[in-house]
């Protein structure tokens, strides 16, 4: 690894650790800059900005509870796929809940962002059967609709977003 990545990941692992301890909105960029030992400019030099940041490291851990889902998913179908996913997404997205929601709200407005993962994902699901973008598409609609509901509600949990995810995922089956 170069030491430009080796100084981007070290700003992303420090900024993770600091958005846990001290919430999304309470952690600086020049905290992170700080923590990760390196100036601000150079946290701005690898991200125009905060949310940036946040972006790029949900994106790795996204990432990372896919593979760790993907490990256990004995699943054929799509629908029960998108449900043992969603399982362990939904877990992740509650357990932070601040930064879920900071990011949902940015990504409402820049889809691009994650474009390419939601396809990767929706292909994954399709993996075993023959694959039906319409489908995967109002499938994905229904799953992300959840975790906004879900996200929007305090007292919600993973169970009950489950329920409500299966349900919808029931109308299209």
């Amino acid at each position: 690894m170069k030491k430009s990545e080796k100084t981007k990941q070290q700003i992303l692992d420090e900024s993770w650790q600091l958005f846990v301890e001290y919430g999304y909105k309470d952690t600086s960029t020049r905290q992170i800059a700080t923590a990760a030992g390196v100036a601000v400019g150079t946290v701005f030099s690898h991200f125009p900005n905060k949310i940036d940041i946040l972006k790029t490291a949900m994106h790795q851990r996204i990432d990372m509870v896919i593979e760790q889902a993907s490990s256990a998913d004995q699943h054929h179908s799509a629908r029960l796929k998108l449900r043992h996913y969603a399982d362990h997404l939904f877990s992740f997205y509650l357990q932070h809940r601040e930064f879920s929601q900071a990011l949902l709200s940015d990504l409402l407005w820049h889809q691009a962002y994650f474009s390419d993962q939601i396809e990767l994902f929706k292909q994954r699901l399709f993996a075993e059967q023959v694959y039906d973008d319409i489908k995967a598409t109002v499938m994905m609609d229904c799953y992300f609709m959840t975790l906004i509901q879900g996200l929007s509600d305090p007292t919600s949990c993973k169970d009950n977003m489950l329920r409500v995810l299966t349900n919808k995922l029931t109308l299209l089956y």
